[in-house]
């Protein structure tokens, strides 16, 4: 792969002309059935399915889209150095289980390597088979940026002629902006603006993990790394979850819980945990703050296929798509017990370290987290308990209110 940036990005850049009386991908032609395998080069290619954001929400084709997000670094570095079937078959189990997204790293220095270069070569062909198993691509643009010599301008540019020219595309221009492994550059915001400026409008773009200063919220979406403390409990990194809902309303647009503690077998303080249940209740409580969630874990760095505890915390992450059912997160307010207009007025804190909900004038899905007791929820006037699920560490409740 040795042609430099500049051609690269010249090249890129006349690529991306759809092909006369139509508006096809451009790509890997006809080679790509035989990468994907006969199963998956039946599936619907995305087309016209470009995410779009609607206030707080992701649209996909007018419709609402659940971002449910797995991290895979590697997945691009892996295309560019033949592991082709490696690739195929992460995607195809990522498909099998509705993973939405998947995050990728467009060049690397310390987790693997991989030069920019080889990743905007190869970058077209991830997003086509991603594409044909309905799964969106968020593309992190800028990693390791200390360590690599690379022109961001030129870099950011190509990412984003290569996403415009693939509807499954999103871009995360870089990853964890003040992180000390990129640049002093790249901690500057302004920057970031600029560079966002060389991303075609149409593709969705946030400009990296905001934090709670929002110093890195511009773009049309944002991106949020939560503390990965678990206090003495074990809990905190799960109720901090719950303050996404307050930073999407001020940002006023998409949040996605991107990066979280990491799923591991053997839990390390501060940075991955090892219990499904805490999994299972990030789960619920991003869903319910009403942000996108992103399953992060230690396997993911590489792009390896979840197994073991990572696999079942994984899957009880997952569940929270089933334990809500579909649209909660878009359906009334979200707010903490106690909090005005609240459905629940109180409860034992000495036995629950949280209680959240999502409600709407006539109904309200409740939360309890980190349960050691009843946490002997009180419900305020007119509102009525419905139903209860008791699972580990947490309460999942229901309840109606009578509407005159």
């Amino acid at each position: 792969m040795g042609i430099g940036l500049r051609g690269l990005w010249i090249a890129v850049a006349l690529s991306i002309a759809p092909p006369a009386g139509g508006r096809g991908v451009p790509g890997l032609g006809g080679g790509t059935a035989g990468v994907l395998g006969s199963a998956a080069a039946k599936r619907t290619t995305i087309r016209d399915s470009r995410l779009q954001t609607q206030g707080v929400h992701f649209l996909r084709d007018g419709q609402p889209f659940d971002w449910r997000g797995i991290s895979a670094f590697r997945i691009v570095e892996m295309e560019a150095h033949g592991r082709h079937a490696e690739v195929a078959r992460y995607l195809d189990w990522a498909a099998a289980h509705h993973v939405t997204v998947i995050r990728v790293f467009s060049m690397a220095r310390h987790l693997f390597d991989l030069s920019p270069a080889d990743g905007l070569t190869v970058l077209p062909q991830v997003l086509e088979q991603a594409g044909a198993r309905q799964i969106h691509v968020e593309i992190v643009a800028l990693v390791d940026t200390g360590a690599i010599q690379v022109d961001l301008d030129a870099h950011v540019k190509a990412i984003g002629a290569i996403a415009a020219a693939h509807p499954n595309a999103i871009v995360e221009i870089a990853n964890e902006p003040a992180h000390p492994t990129q640049r002093n550059e790249v901690h500057d915001p302004r920057v970031l603006q600029r560079l966002r400026t060389l991303i075609p409008e149409v593709v969705p773009v946030a400009f990296g993990s905001a934090e709670e200063d929002g110093a890195y919220s511009g773009g049309s979406f944002a991106t949020m790394h939560f503390p990965r403390a678990g206090g003495p409990s074990g809990w905190r990194h799960v109720v901090t979850l719950a303050e996404g809902a307050g930073l999407s309303r001020i940002w006023n647009k998409p949040v996605v819980n991107d990066e979280p503690i990491g799923a591991a077998e053997q839990p390390i303080p501060g940075r991955r945990d090892s219990a499904p249940a805490r999994f299972r209740a990030a789960g619920l409580v991003t869903r319910l703050a009403g942000m996108g969630g992103t399953f992060h874990y230690e396997g993911g760095l590489q792009a390896r296929i979840p197994a073991g505890r990572e696999l079942e915390c994984f899957e009880a992450w997952n569940s929270a798509w089933d334990l809500l059912g579909p649209g909660v997160e878009r359906q009334g307010v979200f707010s903490a017990a106690g909090e005005a207009g609240a459905a629940v007025m109180s409860y034992s804190r000495e036995h629950a370290a949280g209680v959240f909900e999502r409600r709407s004038d006539a109904a309200a899905w409740v939360l309890a987290v980190d349960v050691t007791a009843d946490p002997s929820i009180r419900w305020r006037a007119g509102w009525k308990e419905v139903s209860v699920r008791r699972l580990e560490g947490v309460w999942l409740l229901t309840a109606r209110r009578a509407v005159k």
